[in-house]
């Protein structure tokens, strides 16, 4: 019975995806049918649009910036601007209105075929067309007035297309922002303000309809974007209302008020809103309007704008808003975007990781058929030796065809004499010389034919380590791709209400911020960035941001970053886990003999992950050859780690490295110690090297590790060793020209232990260079190897600032676990 069920079900839901995808392209007709008839209204509209009935830029300059920035359907649209001029004024509005499209496009089609026509050039032609289409259309006699008219046209052709050229590309939904800027958002309000203009004259019950659609534009956008934005688009609308002749100038004040007031109720219900924008209206027009047949139109359009904003789908008020900085709802679009990237993002690395997990499988299967290689190689042998010997001989019969398992025999334990013994006096096995009459043409082929069959497999054996140092790194490379997945997918599970908790404790203190985007919430590795308005970004980061984080996550958090705009922008600054601990290095060395170049190589760096390494190495030998070789060790070594491979990964990496890349025998050690910078723990690596030394105080305790260098063993052990540090701890590493310095005594590990603790300094340089003077002194002055040493101490860091807790807001962590 499950069973049917779950069959029942997944029948259900396959037929259920089939319909969608039936009505999928549907719903895309639709949808671009709904987009053309709008493209149509917003043409007819502007092409009926004027000012003071003499003054019509709006339909040449829409369709100049269509012409431009629109599709060949909709190029064709924006003709149907003309029926609104005929709407307007007429076969003489339509005539000049068509004159001047024909007129652009002739000049435009004339520029196709040359240089490209500047967008930013094109609305000062149509300003010039314009203008010579108006002077024509009057005649041959042309009054001061008509010139006047004429170059006013022009000029709002030119300013109407450079406004329109930033907010049609956004109507046509081919370049939609993610967040409109106050100069976009303001050419969309002059645009809807021009097109609602061309609501002119249209009156139903006594009521203007142009009114109505201002009222519901200024309360559409004032839920949108708040008081200021209700205020704003009010001034707009109503002004190019004023210059349509549908309003006046104590209109646009009582309007703009009622923007201001509606907007500030923008967190109430809608019904609020409307409230406020209809008592506003009806309170300060009652002082404005002189009676009562004056007054009611106003009102009433109010109401029908209020009842139609109440009636409006939520999802208008929703989309507008996430397009506008500051809003709720644009947050939420940013965090919503940001997850996608981040879940797209760590599919594609989750699948990049996969092929390189499926490459190094390849590489590894390469080397696993090493017997069956070998054997090739026998097989192929006892082949060219039986091809090259026994053709034309009488007794090829006998021996290949009836007895060939026997002679196949004899022939294998000859090799194995001549593997065991080389040389020209090695004996064939009795039953060889017993069965072969041409013995001695077939030893000889026989070695020589061993001889190749020792180069091949040397060089198999040289490719095998290729494919495994090749299989070990792409192992890497796909555990760090992988790491990184992981953690995109665990920072996108819980950033949404993380971010939302700091933002709300953030507006707690009275800071309004643009952007809150978790990176990391893992402890030591905490990565938030915060995006907020230039003035006074560095004092609000380190004075509050970054102590309500610390309140926050648990943890001390430090301004890691703070990146400005050049023009004055929002600024993001980046608030990472502050280290409780730093590691101050010092190194004095000494080649030998007194010479320029030494053979040991050092480092000390941070690997900006919150660990912090040292690494010594000594190459083998002195001069520039064993120089090469440590300082290869150490720079591979230290890009590995950087790149998030595993310590000992990266040690084997970079053995099989050295392995392959010299032809003569070369090694060199290596000591390195990785120190957590968030817990002082530690981890050392010995390969090779002399001891380390740790002092505590007065303690001294020994660190060894593995004898054998890299570059000589193909397959090493690397052992870690396990480490705490506490604060004011020295960590001594040495190459063998300190350590073997005091040759001559019995116990060479005392002495040392025994300089090191009498020491009546910390600081790692003093540390070094006593040592070092020390190492020198006791063989008379005489340097016999390359010395180096390098001191690090672990220190303790104190908090910049104390952490502010708000009451109410509980750790990000706390929060994640409960969930």
């Amino acid at each position: 019975m499950g069973e049917q069920a779950l069959i029942t079900g997944k029948a259900v839901s396959k037929v259920t995806k089939a319909r969608k995808a039936r009505w999928k392209p549907l719903q895309t007709q639709i949808k671009l049918v709904a987009r053309e008839l709008l493209l149509v209204a917003v043409a007819v509209l502007l092409g009926r649009a004027s000012i003071g009935h003499n003054i019509a830029p709006f339909a040449f300059a829409f369709f100049v910036v269509v012409t431009e920035v629109g599709g060949k359907r909709q190029r064709m649209l924006a003709f149907t601007a003309v029926l609104g001029a005929l709407w307007r004024a007429g076969i003489t509005g339509f005539a000049t209105v068509l004159v001047a499209f024909l007129l652009y496009r002739g000049i435009r089609a004339a520029f196709s075929g040359k240089r490209q026509l500047d967008i930013h050039a094109v609305p000062f032609v149509a300003g010039v067309i314009d203008i010579a289409v108006r002077l024509a259309v009057v005649g041959t006699v042309w009054t001061k007035y008509d010139i006047l008219m004429a170059l006013a046209d022009g000029a709002l052709v030119t300013i109407l297309s450079l406004v329109f050229i930033q907010s049609l590309p956004v109507l046509f939904g081919r370049e939609r922002p993610r967040t409109l800027r106050p100069e976009e958002l303001m050419s969309l309000t002059i645009l809807a303000g021009s097109v609602i203009s061309g609501l002119q004259g249209l009156v139903v019950h006594h009521v203007q309809v142009m009114r109505v659609v201002v009222d519901w534009v200024v309360l559409l956008l004032a839920s949108a974007g708040g008081a200021g934005v209700g205020a704003a688009a009010a001034v707009t609308v109503g002004v190019l209302a004023v210059l349509a002749g549908g309003e006046t100038l104590a209109g646009v004040a009582v309007l703009s008020f009622a923007g201001l007031l509606s907007g500030v109720m923008k967190e109430g219900k809608r019904l609020w809103m409307a409230i406020a924008f209809m008592l506003s209206v009806v309170l300060l027009s009652a002082g404005v309007q002189t009676n009562w047949t004056a007054a009611w139109p106003v009102w009433a359009a109010a109401l029908v704008a209020a009842l139609l904003f109440v009636l409006s789908p939520r999802a208008l008020r929703t989309q507008l808003a996430a397009y506008m900085p500051g809003t709720v709802e644009h947050q939420v679009s940013e965090q919503a975007r940001v997850r996608r990237v981040r879940s797209l993002l760590s599919e594609r690395m989750q699948d990049l990781g996969q092929v390189f997990n499926e490459l190094s499988q390849t590489f590894a299967e390469g080397a696993e058929n090493r017997l069956i290689s070998a054997q090739q190689l026998l097989d192929h042998a006892v082949a060219s030796t039986a091809g090259s010997v026994c053709q034309g001989c009488a007794r090829r019969s006998k021996c290949w065809d009836k007895e060939s398992y026997s002679t196949y025999q004899a022939i294998t334990h000859t090799v194995e004499r001549l593997e065991t013994a080389r040389g020209t006096n090695v004996l064939p096995s009795p039953d060889l010389k017993e069965r072969c009459i041409r013995i001695d043409p077939m030893m000889n082929t026989l070695r020589h034919q061993l001889e190749i069959t020792d180069r091949d497999a040397k060089w198999m054996e040289k490719l095998r380590e290729q494919n495994d140092l090749v299989s070990a790194q792409l192992t890497g490379i796909a555990h760090v791709i992988e790491t990184v997945a992981k953690e995109i997918d665990r920072g996108n599970e819980r950033s949404l209400a993380g971010e939302e908790q700091i933002l709300s404790a953030l507006e707690q203190l009275g800071l309004y911020v643009d952007h809150v985007h978790i990176v990391s919430l893992e402890p030591g590795k905490v990565e938030i960035e915060i995006t907020q308005p230039s003035v006074g970004a560095y004092e609000n980061s380190v004075r509050m941001i970054a102590p309500l984080l610390s309140g926050i996550v648990g943890e001390n958090i430090s301004v890691r970053q703070l990146d400005n705009e050049a023009n004055g922008g929002p600024c993001t600054s980046v608030f990472t886990s502050a280290r409780a601990y730093e590691v101050n290095t010092a190194v004095a060395t000494a080649a030998r003999d007194g010479k320029a170049v030494s053979g040991d190589s050092y480092s000390a760096v941070d690997l900006g992950n919150g660990r912090f390494a040292v690494v010594v190495s000594d190459g083998m030998g002195n001069g520039e050859r064993a120089r090469r070789e440590s300082k290869a060790a150490v720079e591979l070594l230290k890009q590995l780690l950087k790149a998030g491979f595993d310590e000992k990964l990266a040690i084997q990496t970079v053995n099989s490295a050295l392995l392959l890349r010299s032809r003569d025998e070369m090694f060199t050690t290596l000591d390195m110690a990785l120190v957590d910078l968030y817990s002082a723990s530690a981890q050392l690596l010995k390969v090779g090297s002399a001891p380390s030394y740790i002092k505590r105080g007065k303690n001294v305790r020994t660190i060894t590790g593995a004898d054998v260098p890299i570059g000589i063993l193909r397959d090493i052990e690397v052992h870690s060793i396990g480490e705490q540090f506490n604060d004011g701890d020295l960590l001594i590493l040495m190459s063998d020209g300190i350590y073997d310095a005091p040759n001559q005594l019995y116990d060479k590990d005392d002495w040392l232990r025994r300089q090191i603790g009498r020491l009546e300094t910390d600081e790692p340089q003093a540390v070094a260079d006593t040592l070092l003077e020390a190492a020198v002194r006791l063989n008379h002055g005489e340097i016999r190897d390359d010395m180096t040493v390098l001191v690090a101490r672990i220190s303790a860091k104190k908090p910049e600032w104390a952490s502010i807790k708000l009451p109410g807001i509980s750790g990000l962590r706390h929060r994640s676990k409960g969930a």
